[in-house]
């Protein structure tokens, strides 16, 4: 058989490729599913669809994790040589054509996304008119090693060490309830308070629900939590038509005022990270692009990304002071406490 034939027959699905490529770098395929967001038991199929093309048996289990067989050395290192080249010709791909805009394809958690720099692409446009945003909001780790996003906004640091990864600040998290609420149920003091209220929970990636779980009183969660979500926005119109108390960065107040901050002695921290390959650089749209989120997130502009905590009271005075209101008027408290 000739060469061409023989590679022509191959026929290897290069997401099966990238897929033995995370279960190889995090040499577990529970931790693989929980940055790709996709099932252990959909990964295992992956990784047997690729051994069947390639008619050899690429990882073994062991005490230690996932390992590579010899064959498995051999094809991480291609596949590694094969994003290299991916890499290098969606960065030609991604050169501004006449007439066209040019696209940057940005990931972020639905919160951060969706509540924060989906409302200040308009400042985007103004800096780049020509530029074309994809914009992906989910609470899984976008790929950027992988090429699906060219720039990822998220609160988990990336293990590829190949990726430029800058600090944009800190996600402060505090305990947020409807007026509505609050009038029904009563005020909620402090967090010993919190099993005897309804809870509305966000589990998903990213969401470190056990950490939250661990400053709460301990108790059996079934016992108070009410709402269980997957997505900031079900999370948020929950909250705000009085389902119960839930967790939320503290700058919630601006997206809405109908939201009121309890059990204020409460506090969580996380970090945020933008993260993106070094190659993107060499493109102007994308050093735009860059540049707006990082403004995005200016600790002198917006302090309440900053490390040391400031209360969604401090917050909405200053948001006030600088003009800049809720995000969503539409969502204005109409009962004040």
């Amino acid at each position: 058989m000739e060469h061409g034939d023989e590679a022509g027959g191959l026929d290897i699905n290069w997401d099966d490729v990238r897929v033995f490529l995370l279960v190889a770098r995090l040499s577990s395929f529970r931790a693989a599913s929980q940055e790709s967001g996709v099932s252990v038991n959909a990964l295992r199929r992956r990784i047997e669809a690729l051994e069947h093309k390639i008619n050899a048996v690429l990882l073994t289990r062991s005490a230690k994790g996932v390992e590579l067989t010899d064959e498995g050395r051999k094809v991480e290192e291609t596949a590694q040589a094969m994003l290299e080249q991916a890499r290098a010709l969606a960065r030609l791909s991604s050169r501004s054509k006449r007439g066209l805009r040019a696209t940057v394809r940005v990931g972020a958690t639905e919160g951060l996304g969706a509540f924060w720099l989906v409302p200040r692409l308009v400042d985007l446009f103004d800096r780049a008119p020509g530029i074309q945003v994809d914009f992906r909001n989910e609470m899984r780790m976008p790929d950027v090693s992988g090429l699906e996003v060219d720039i990822a906004v998220q609160l988990e640091r990336p293990a590829d060490e190949e990726l430029k990864v800058v600090r944009l600040g800190w996600l402060h998290i505090v305990l947020f309830a409807s007026g509505d609420y609050i009038s029904r149920n009563g005020i909620i003091e402090t967090s010993q308070d919190i099993p005897r209220h309804r809870f509305i929970e966000i589990s998903a990636p990213q969401i470190q629900s056990a950490a939250l779980k661990e400053e709460l009183p301990e108790d059996d969660s079934r016992s108070f939590v009410a709402l269980r979500v997957n997505t900031a926005s079900a999370q948020v119109l929950a909250a705000t038509h009085g389902a119960g108390v839930t967790a939320l960065p503290t700058y919630a107040r601006l997206v809405t005022h109908k939201l009121h901050h309890v059990a204020r002695e409460f506090t969580l921290k996380r970090d945020i990270w933008l993260c993106y390959h070094p190659g993107v650089v060499e493109f102007r749209h994308m050093r735009q692009a860059i540049d707006w989120i990082k403004a995005s997130f200016d600790q002198e502009r917006y302090p309440w990304f900053g490390e040391d905590y400031l209360s969604p009271d401090e917050i909405d005075r200053l948001a006030t002071k600088h003009g800049l209101g809720t995000l969503f008027s539409g969502f204005r408290d109409e009962h004040k406490l």
